[in-house]
């Protein structure tokens, strides 16, 4: 970088010369003036800015999953001036290294098919496609989804199929569904299906609202639906009872618990009381199994409920997992949900949920 060129954090007095910027740059999908403003302030991004001989030239939008180790370039835009002069990779070096000091291995990003210059640059900075994503631009152009790792080792391979849960209480069956989809060439994922999955192994109740589905339930859906699976349970507790206060709900979530443990016996399934580790959850994902996973959305987003997310891929440092439940915000894509990395070491402490610590995972073939 030149002199008179540097990268800093955006504050508001940028607000005016990256609107400008912004306009200049692109006639669609166009950050606003709030949403910049927002950025700028938000816990979970990074906004830097490119000066050149004292004026803002350029910046790049860095996103963050809180809990995760992945984190997720937005936006990158040059003034037409200073293209072609290696600003661009100024930029994408600043975000590398923004994204390293904030824990994250893997960054991803979007590119449009049809801006050639922008995606040869970042296969050349060691960026590789993980999947096409048709039409995926406001004006009708389809992108790329790349993904660099900060740190060398072996990528996990390709992305999972997304389904994104329609329902607060269907985790479960959309989780499974994904797993389903991966496992079994040709078939689709469906909200009718996803619905009657819940149907099946649902709790009942929970604190509030619909009741999730039983580990135990969701093993007898894919047991009927010619799937092999493992159920591990850290106890023989009725899961979830504690979430409600009420004597009768408690006694209706027991009743079904039983009657699961019963069906999945009788289909010749007996659960293995026991915490599956990190390291041995990795050893089943190596041997070409998928994960149902509960989790507590705790160390995600601060709130305490039970969460089923899918566990895809493992490697070294991390198990990768497929996130259904799809926040409902512009800035977010599928890429900050799908195989999302999360530092082994850290699996067995998000793995457990509520005040016994109560942990379950389905291993399905």
């Amino acid at each position: 970088m030149s002199a008179e060129a540097l990268v800093r954090q955006a504050n508001r007095a940028d607000l005016d010369e990256l609107c400008l910027l912004e306009q200049q740059c692109f006639i669609s999908d166009r950050l606003s003036r709030r949403s910049f403003a927002h950025f700028i302030k938000a816990e979970h991004s990074q906004l830097l800015v490119l000066i050149i001989a004292g004026q803002l030239s350029g910046y790049v939008l860095l996103l963050f999953r809180k809990g995760t180790n992945l984190a997720r370039i937005y936006s990158v835009a040059i003034a037409a001036e200073y293209r072609g002069q290696g600003m661009s990779s100024v930029l994408m070096e600043a975000a590398e290294k923004a994204a390293l000091e904030q824990g994250a291995s893997f960054i991803r990003l979007e590119v449009s098919t049809a801006n050639k210059v922008a995606a040869g640059l970042y296969k050349r900075l060691g960026y590789h496609k993980i999947c096409d994503l048709p039409n995926y631009y406001e004006d009708g152009t389809s992108g790329e989804r790349l993904e660099k790792r900060l740190h060398p080792a072996k990528p996990p391979g390709s992305s999972t199929s997304y389904y994104a849960q329609t329902t607060p209480f269907t985790c479960g069956p959309a989780s499974l569904m994904m797993a389903m989809a991966s496992l079994r060439d040709g078939w689709t994922p469906s909200r009718s299906e996803e619905l009657r999955l819940w149907r099946e192994a649902t709790t009942v109740y929970m604190t509030s609202g619909h009741g999730g589905c039983s580990p135990v339930g969701l093993a007898c859906s894919a047991l009927r639906r010619g799937f092999r699976v493992e159920l591990y349970l850290s106890s023989d507790e009725t899961p979830f009872i504690d979430s409600v206060r009420d004597f009768n709900k408690q006694e209706v979530i027991e009743l079904v618990h039983r009657e699961f443990i019963d069906e999945l016996t009788g289909l010749g399934v007996k659960p293995q009381i026991g915490v599956l580790s990190g390291a041995d959850l990795a050893a089943k994902l190596s041997e070409g199994q998928l994960a149902l996973c509960l989790i507590s959305t705790w160390r995600l987003s601060r709130n305490k409920a039970p969460h089923w997310v899918l566990a895809t891929g493992a490697d070294a440092q991390f198990i990768y997992f497929s996130d259904p439940d799809r926040e409902d915000e512009f800035w977010h894509s599928d890429a900050d949900f799908i195989d999302i990395p999360i530092a082994r070491n850290q699996y067995e402490g998000l793995a457990r949920y509520g005040k016994t610590r109560f942990s379950a995972t389905l291993l399905i073939g």
